[in-house]
């Protein structure tokens, strides 16, 4: 996907959480869990809330994250910011801040 704002490529969140080792998408993981945790009265997120962020997939993280933007973009913001994204993912997760977050 084209950003046009940046001139530059963004990735998709399975690209992105493909690209990172295990033990990131493990630290990643376990943040959405988290927050999701906290969402009792959504039973989706009580499903994510129930992984184990040691055996979670480049694909279920990218599940998370597009649930979080869709339902919960204020959890899918606090994960961005969290330093092992800011380190592994820089690009990426500056543009998914821009993208859900900048244009309120």
């Amino acid at each position: 996907m084209y950003d046009p704002n940046t001139n530059q490529q963004a990735q998709d969140p399975m690209s992105a959480y493909s690209s990172i080792d295990q033990g990131q998408r493990s630290q990643i993981a376990r943040e959405f869990i988290q927050r999701f945790a906290g969402k009792t009265n959504d039973s989706q997120a009580q499903q994510y809330a129930q992984m184990d962020p040691n055996q979670v997939s480049p694909g279920q993280l990218a599940e998370m994250h597009q649930y979080a933007a869709q339902k919960h973009p204020g959890i899918l913001g606090d994960v961005m910011q969290h330093p092992v994204m800011t380190a592994a993912l820089s690009g990426f997760a500056a543009y998914e801040l821009d993208k859900r977050l900048g244009k309120r």
